[in-house]
């Protein structure tokens, strides 16, 4: 039984149903998970496939991406779309690097059809996460320090967790994990200490923090 098959899911440009690869959840096998949320999978990699591209229009998008405002169709059909490459592995399995394109170019989606910054963040995160695969570490650094930086302004605007697109307590700790990821041990703990002292933290936000900060500090001996 093959470990990807085909999903529809309908195009937030052209509103028609396309096709994309998925990898089947009964072949879906985590071998660890770094605690800044990176999942290494035994098997087919789930992160590959998430990005996708229409078939119908070329438009390529993620899953969470929200229905799109009239302008913002507009210079898609006028600025945007004619110049998208067609990437014809973007309906087959895909190797990392073919997943680093497609996650940049969604980037480039997502920016220009204004999507929320968390968003926005969320993809750079997963291009920082893949080149970790690679083990590129200068553009690791580059997408994680670009990630960061969204969700630090983020939180300086924070409305709510819809208006957001993510909870509070959760930006919280993604933005110590990333500091402790980058290695930045004073804004690491600078973060990770917010979360400990804060009364609107949930308490199974508060206990990752803990072993995260544990975890870095045992293993850089501070």
């Amino acid at each position: 039984m093959p470990a990807i098959y085909s999903k529809k899911c309908k195009c937030p440009y052209c509103l028609k149903e396309t096709e994309t690869k998925r990898v089947l959840s009964r072949h879906i096998r985590v071998a660890q998970t770094d605690f800044d949320g990176f999942i290494h999978y035994d098997g087919p990699n789930v992160y590959y496939y998430e990005p996708v591209q229409c078939t119908h229009c070329r438009f390529i998008f993620h899953e969470a991406f929200e229905k799109l405002r009239p302008d913002v169709r507009e210079r898609l059909t006028t600025d945007i779309l004619p110049a998208l490459p067609v990437l014809a592995f973007a309906t087959t399995e895909r190797t990392a690097e073919q997943a680093i394109q497609l996650y940049k170019l969604c980037l480039y989606s997502a920016q220009v059809t204004l999507q929320k910054e968390s968003i926005l963040a969320m993809l750079g995160v997963r291009i920082a996460w893949l080149n970790r695969l690679l083990e590129n570490k200068e553009q690791e650094v580059l997408w994680m320090e670009r990630a960061v930086e969204k969700y630090e302004a983020l939180y300086l605007d924070y409305t709510d967790a819809v208006r957001t697109g993510i909870p509070h307590d959760v930006l919280l700790l993604r933005i110590a994990d990333l500091y402790a990821s980058l290695e930045r041990t004073d804004d690491a703990k600078q973060w990770y200490s917010l979360i400990f002292q804060s009364k609107k933290v949930s308490d199974r936000i508060k206990k990752d923090a803990r072993e995260h900060w544990e975890l870095y500090r045992e293993r850089h001996q501070i």
